[in-house]
Order: structure tokens, then sequence, then C-alpha cells
């Protein structure tokens, strides 16, 4: 629904009341929804189904994290491209507590932004992060004062909003692919219908170009 709706250009996700962005799973709900694995199966479809709905989203999203943000709210946090958080949050993946193993994906997005060392870090010592740890390991954009963080999170999404949609889509289709393809493989990165011309042929370029040259307000549309 935020895909289809073209008013959208930024979407930030936070927690409610303050304590925490998201504490991860009920883990007095496992006997009931992973039980085994089968069952364990069947919820991750569900599971990584959503948070790879979050990570395709084409539009800029960003992290508000205040409070706790360990497992299952730490995986959400990495589908997005931006995380800011306030002072005193915390941070983990510490399934290993309970014996239960991050998936592939969440690994992959987890290693791809604070490195392979630092990811084996998280989830092999079970560690809960302050904000510090998690900031220097590249996690956190910037951590700000608790009754700073909405209007830091929602004044750059407001900045954010104000540029192309279609430069934002381009950007992120060319962060993924090198994301999944470093190498760029098989990859024409000089389609003409590819990311980094395509933008050319769209109306935000004339929009963006003509208020540039005679110092107005862009107004992009977004195609």
């Amino acid at each position: 629904e935020l895909q289809r709706d073209e008013s959208v250009r930024v979407v930030v996700f936070r927690g409610e009341g303050g304590r925490a962005f998201s504490a991860g799973a009920d883990i007095g709900d496992f006997e009931k929804s992973r039980h085994d694995s089968a069952s364990a199966i069947e919820y991750a479809k569900v599971f990584e189904g959503a948070l790879d709905t979050i990570a395709s989203l084409t539009v800029p999203t960003i992290s508000m994290i205040e409070g706790v943000c360990v497992g299952g709210g730490l995986e959400l946090a990495t589908c997005t491209d931006i995380r800011i958080a306030a002072k005193g949050s915390r941070f983990g993946v510490p399934v290993a507590r309970i014996g239960v193993v991050a998936g592939f994906k969440e690994m992959r997005r987890l290693a791809a932004i604070v490195g392979p060392a630092n990811a084996a870090y998280v989830v092999l010592s079970g560690e809960i992060l302050g904000h510090d740890a998690a900031l220097a390991m590249g996690l956190l954009m910037r951590v700000v004062e608790k009754e700073e963080l909405a209007d830091d999170v929602y004044g750059l999404a407001t900045r954010m909003a104000s540029l192309s949609p279609v430069s934002h889509s381009a950007h992120k289709e060319i962060l993924e692919t090198l994301l999944a393809n470093p190498s760029l493989t098989g990859v024409d990165v000089d389609a003409p219908n590819g990311p980094q011309f395509r933008s050319f042929d769209s109306e935000d370029f004339r929009i963006g170009t003509d208020a540039f040259v005679n110092k107005t307000k862009p107004e992009f549309m977004g195609r």
C-alpha cells in the first residue's frame, strides 16, 4: 500500500511509548508459532516476507530508534536505509541465548551494514550493545538526545521528501544491486533504461534542471 501511494515520499518506522523500537518476537509464543522446523519455516515465510517488503520500498526509509532494538526488531531496522537512535538505546541479536538462529537474509543485511566481523560479534557474543558501540560499528548514522530525536528524524525525512523520487528509487536500486552482486557480473551498467541513465528521460530531470537554472524550488512529480 505504501509503495502504491505516490504521495508517500519517505517512510519512518518508530516504536510506541518510548521504551522500545521493537523488542523482537514474543518468546512465550514460540510453543505455538515456532515449536519445530516445519512451523519455523512457515513463520519465516511470513516474517521474512514482511522484511523483504520493507527492504524493497523504492522510497527512502528511516528507523527512528528509542529504547530497546533487539532480535527481530534489529532485523527490521536493518531493512531500512538509515537508522538514527536516541542516547540510551540498546541493540543486539541474542538469539543464541535460546537456541535460535538468525536467518540468511537477516545476517546478510546485518553484515552488509556493519561488516562480517562486527556481525559475527553481534550474534556470537549474544550481548546487548549500547548506542556508542552500535554507532562505532556503523549500525547507526548518528545518536542524538532523546528529546531531539523526533525533530532530527522528521527534519531529515522532510529534506529527503523534497528531493526527486526518481533519483531516490534509482539510487536504492543501484545500492541493492551492488549489495547482491559487488562485482556487477552480468550487469549492463550502460543500459539506456538502467537506473544510471533513465532519469534523463524523466519529468523530474526536466523539473530539477529548470528549477536550478531559474533559481526556483523544484516540485518533483516522481516520474
